[in-house]
């Protein structure tokens, strides 16, 4: 059962990823959700909280109010997660 779930989890990671980077060099309209560390953390319209990717964007300097939307250029991919600055 465990190598099972390791196996899906391998698989989605690889089709995750090369979704992500799809979407590098692209304009997302970000919902952000928190600030943690040194990161505002929010999610594009098509993502689902908790479930999708985090949109990370470096906090230092800026101050954006939780709950508020910011267009976000993404810069970077990870497996899970996208970087981007605010435009």
């Amino acid at each position: 059962k465990i190598a099972r779930a390791n196996e899906l989890m391998e698989t989605q990671q690889k089709i995750s990823f090369e979704l992500n980077q799809q979407k590098v060099n692209k304009t997302f309209k970000v919902l952000i959700d928190k600030k943690e560390g040194g990161y505002y953390i929010g999610r594009t319209m098509y993502d689902s909280p908790e479930v999708d990717n985090e949109v990370l964007i470096k906090a230092k300097g800026l101050n954006i109010p939780i709950g508020a939307f910011q267009n976000v250029k993404i810069e970077d991919a990870t497996d899970f997660d996208l970087i981007g600055t605010i435009i």
